[in-house]
């Protein structure tokens, strides 16, 4: 497996807590090892049901969920919605290497949330995962 790139951004380090949902073992490993790279606190699944199991587990705060579209047992699509069930201020991003339109042809609904496409590098994550947990601003 490639050697994670040291954390390149001058941002500093988060605290957050970030779930990755990939059924590709050595991809959930890569992210992890990544994210880990630039101070978040990681968990994993290798699909949406496991998702679920360790949400349910975890004591402290999930504040992304990072999640592929395409997985066996339950899609991303159908994990997203159930976590928006749960939780409808829950943060997404989802993966996958097909485009949303792609996704639709194969019946799978994409998650309103921010989308990054497979395959991509260390600095895209990174830039994706900063957007998505930036703070919501308060309407006016």
């Amino acid at each position: 497996m490639p050697a994670v790139p040291p954390a390149s951004s001058p941002f500093p380090r988060s605290p957050a807590t970030i779930l990755v949902v990939e059924d590709e073992d050595a991809l959930r490993a890569l992210i992890v090892r990544m994210l880990a790279a630039e101070g978040y606190a990681t968990l994993e699944a290798g699909d949406g049901r496991r998702a679920l199991a360790v949400l349910e587990q975890f004591e402290g705060d999930v504040d992304l969920v990072v999640l592929d579209m395409v997985m066996p047992l339950m899609d991303g699509g159908r994990l997203a919605a159930e976590l928006l069930r749960r939780n409808p201020s829950r943060r997404l991003l989802a993966m996958s290497a097909y485009a949303p339109a792609e996704l639709a042809d194969l019946g799978l609904e994409s998650p309103d949330a921010p989308f990054l496409r497979k395959p991509f590098t260390p600095a895209q994550l990174y830039r994706q995962v900063r957007e998505a947990l930036a703070p919501i601003p308060e309407p006016s």
